[in-house]
């Protein structure tokens, strides 16, 4: 029994010290691992807890009764200045659940200074908005149907093509604003682009402006906004080159009847004359005898006195 104990002593103690000594640096690595997890948690934690200050660009709504009213001389976006601790700072900025608005509920039509006021933010976080401000005016809402006009360059297409009438998805827009600057609008136009040498259908997107008698732009609301627009091209027919061959051809023989005619008149004319000038020669000659025979006969009487004619 005693030899069961002593035999291989030092294999045993071997393998004791390495058991003892693989436990220790477990034990140890577990301990570090601990202490570092721990260290990363609470930084962590003091980020998220830290202090932020961030600007971001925010839309503006207006809070007013639209069908009654257009408003008009505020900024469609401001700068919005956070601040707040990292974790809420950061969560606003990725999401933006909240609204910057203008409260203009008891407000009727003439001019203001209003301050933007924004709602969907917490206690914990202070805001600046930039501007504070915005100077406003409210006008009668009013809406009138304008008649789509469009404006092309035909030069831009090739030689020997023409352009046709134009196709349109409408032909109708409706136009929204003040009642003054409806008044204002003298016509709204689609501007085509043609491009050069053209000889084919063009098909395009236009959008459309509100005009006034001057050409300037009209700040009102379109709707649509935009259209799309067919311009048919073709080949002009070679029946009209044709035509105009036709057309000089009988002219040439129009000329050429008339010249016929003025000779044939001349002609009779020169006949006419030398048959006057025949009936006067014979005249002539047959009172020439009558003469003769008169003074002959008168002669022949006896009579002394001799007449003269």
């Amino acid at each position: 029994m005693k030899k069961l104990f002593t035999q291989n002593l030092g294999y045993r103690l071997i393998a004791l010290v390495l058991a003892v000594l693989l436990f220790a640096y477990v034990k140890t690595d577990h301990l570090t691992a601990t202490r570092t997890s721990g260290g990363d948690s609470n930084q962590n934690n003091s980020a998220l807890m830290s202090t932020k200050t961030t600007t971001i660009t925010m839309p503006v709504d207006l809070d007013v009764n639209t069908s009654k009213y257009v408003v008009s001389g505020y900024r469609e976006n401001v700068k919005v200045t956070l601040s707040g601790t990292s974790a809420l700072v950061t969560t606003l900025t990725n999401t933006r659940n909240f609204k910057v608005y203008l409260d203009l509920q008891d407000y009727k039509a003439g001019k203001y200074t209003v301050k933007y006021k924004v709602t969907g933010l917490g206690k914990d976080i202070k805001y600046k908005i930039d501007p504070e401000l915005a100077k406003i005016s409210i006008a009668r809402r009013r809406t009138k149907n304008f008649e789509i006009r469009y404006r092309y360059d035909t030069n831009m297409i090739k030689e020997g093509y023409t352009m046709g009438n134009v196709k349109s998805s409408t032909t109708e827009v409706q136009a929204t604003g003040s009642a003054t600057d409806i008044e204002r609008i003298s016509q709204v136009v689609a501007d085509v682009n043609v491009p050069s040498n053209t000889t084919e259908d063009i098909s395009a997107r236009a959008v459309l402006q509100a005009l006034d008698v001057n050409g300037n732009i009209v700040n009102v609301v379109l709707t649509p906004q935009s259209v799309n627009v067919t311009i048919p091209v073709t080949k002009v027919a070679s029946k009209a080159k044709s035509s105009a061959s036709t057309s000089s051809s009988s002219s040439s023989k129009s000329s050429s009847g008339e010249s016929s005619s003025d000779a044939s008149s001349a002609t009779d004319e020169s006949a006419q004359s030398d048959s006057n000038a025949s009936t006067n020669s014979s005249a002539q000659t047959t009172s020439d005898s009558a003469t003769s025979d008169s003074t002959s006969t008168s002669d022949a009487s006896g009579n002394t006195d001799t007449q003269v004619n």
